[in-house]
């Protein structure tokens, strides 16, 4: 098996076993995962970046439902960060992504409201790609529960 089949089975075996509530399995192979993504991304950070920055995210929730808030948003921040900088390279193919993940900050990590107008004016520049008007969908319920509160 290659290196790269052994990080996606481990990835897809730490997502089973968050599904299932077994968050410390699932943690353990999300870190060895992301472990092996780490290495391979010093040699191709194009290829490997958007797998580290979802299983940032994954392990976000993960502590968030082990309510360790401070460990899920530090990871939280990670994700973000990262799919900051794949949306500036390539908003076509990143944006959809960094925008779930602000949209997650304010859904599920209490991040401030501010973010989704972030998360609107990206969308602004993608609005044809798949999945953005759900998105935007989404974003307006979340301000008018924000305006609300």
């Amino acid at each position: 098996m290659s290196i790269q089949k052994e990080a996606l089975a481990l990835n897809n075996q730490a997502n089973e076993y968050a599904l299932e509530m077994r968050y410390s399995q699932a943690i353990i192979y999300y870190r060895h995962a992301l472990t092996i993504y780490l290495k391979l991304a010093k040699h191709e950070p194009e290829k490997y970046s958007l797998a580290i920055a979802h299983i940032f995210s994954n392990l976000a929730i993960v502590y968030l439902n082990l309510e360790q808030p401070k460990k899920s948003d530090e990871l939280h921040q990670n994700a973000l960060r990262m799919h900051r900088v794949l949306a500036k390279t390539d908003p076509q193919r990143y944006a959809i992504d960094f925008v779930r993940c602000l949209i997650d900050g304010v859904r599920y990590l209490n991040q401030h409201s501010l973010s989704l107008y972030e998360a609107e004016i990206v969308l602004n520049q993608i609005i044809h790609a798949k999945g953005a008007e759900k998105l935007v969908r989404v974003i307006r319920k979340l301000h008018s529960l924000s305006v609300a509160t």
